[in-house]
């Protein structure tokens, strides 16, 4: 029973964190269109007012506020935290839930399997490793090892991702405007951050990666 628990909750890990990639890397992080130049764009992007009016000449468009060119992308991307490689995208205003519950459950898999692996070995240790060699004992040992490597590895990166990316969503900021010092735009509270990155009311949709942020669903570009 208690293996087949595990390897229900390792599984529903997999299936999350492979869901959450795939929204993160397929859908649009907040593409600013090519060409843009006119005024009226700004309130669609609810650009406060008297603010600088930006334009990018590699894309020929209009700047909104908080947004960045992707040299990778070439294009720009609103509230863009950084260019991905594991997602082979931009984390920007409409992916970043999909990209922070995409490192939450890789370091739920990892750290789960790691769980396994020392359950195992304290149990192959209690009864001297009888019956515990599927295969060749040498063979046994630098299994258990690499997966120990790769869990440990993958909890500990994730996790920093992860919390990096929480710490992003409380403060109003992306890893982009940290680096460069950015300011001018209007703060909200902590709680209204949370909300438009992982959508509202609070629920257990905040943990799903098939439901969308409130940003996508209000910050749709012309």
């Amino acid at each position: 029973a208690g293996t087949a628990f595990n390897y229900l909750i390792f599984n529903a890990f997999v299936f999350l964190s492979v869901s959450s990639h795939i929204r993160a890397m397929l859908t649009d992080p907040g593409i600013v269109p090519r060409g843009i130049n006119e005024f009226s764009a700004m309130r669609e992007w609810e650009e406060v007012e008297n603010s600088v009016i930006k334009h990018c000449h590699r894309c020929n468009s209009i700047k909104p506020m908080r947004a960045h060119h992707c040299s990778i992308c070439k294009r720009c991307i609103r509230k863009m935290d950084h260019h991905c490689p594991w997602v082979n995208n931009c984390v920007g205003e409409n992916n970043q839930k999909f990209f922070i519950l995409f490192t939450l459950y890789i370091f739920l898999m990892s750290s789960h399997a790691g769980f396994m692996l020392a359950v195992r070995f304290l149990d192959c240790s209690a009864r001297h490793w009888t019956g515990c060699f599927l295969v060749s004992e040498t063979a046994t040992y630098v299994l258990m090892m690499v997966l120990a490597f790769e869990a440990a590895m993958f909890s500990l990166f994730c996790l920093i991702m992860f919390v990096t990316q929480i710490y992003n969503v409380a403060t109003d900021f992306t890893g982009i405007e940290r680096l460069k010092q950015e300011t001018g735009w209007k703060r909200n509270t902590m709680f209204r951050n949370f909300l438009t990155v992982f959508g509202e009311p609070v629920s257990l949709s905040w943990l799903s990666p098939f439901s969308v942020s409130l940003a996508r669903r209000r910050h749709r570009l012309l």
